[in-house]
């Protein structure tokens, strides 16, 4: 049996300005995440382009590290390092040339996501709306230009939601 190729996304455009927020919102298997990975730079597109202030975004075809610098993407699992501690987790992107504006950045942080009581525990022994906490506030420690989402919210109890 030959592979069957089928068309994920097909004539999708948008414009979004800095500042403003978007939501896309689909049922399951509809292209939501393979948008947003497309948008970083994981994805090589058959055809169409994807830009950014001028700049092309170009998927690991082009790059050795996929993935744009100024961007930032958090996945639905999280990608965090289970082994290490709440405040490591948050820093790993963050100089270690700078020590102390790294942990400055990380306690802001912390105190952003309400984790500060644990911040030297083990991300494995968390439970996934805190984990998920984590992995946002490790995708803002840099303050990225552009935060990419992917079920930003679906393990964060309605209480988080609104904040």
């Amino acid at each position: 049996m030959g592979i069957l190729k089928k068309s994920v996304l097909e004539n999708f455009k948008f414009t979004l300005h800095k500042g403003e927020h978007l939501c896309v919102m689909g049922e399951s298997g509809c292209g939501k995440s393979t948008l947003l990975k497309a948008i970083y730079g994981l994805l090589d597109l058959n055809k169409g382009t994807i830009y950014w202030d001028e700049n092309q975004v170009l998927g690991p075809e082009f790059h050795l590290v996929p993935g744009m610098d100024f961007f930032k993407y958090v996945a639905q699992d999280f990608d965090l390092m289970p082994y290490i501690s709440v405040s490591e987790n948050i820093k790993k992107f963050l100089s270690r040339f700078y020590p102390e504006e790294s942990e400055k950045r990380t306690q802001e942080l912390l105190e952003v996501i309400e984790m500060k009581p644990f911040e030297h525990t083990k991300v494995k022994n968390l439970s996934g709306g805190q984990k998920q906490r984590v992995a946002i506030a490790r995708a803002l420690a840099k303050e990225p230009e552009l935060l990419l989402l992917d079920e930003p919210f679906g393990q964060i109890d309605n209480f988080k939601k609104t904040l």
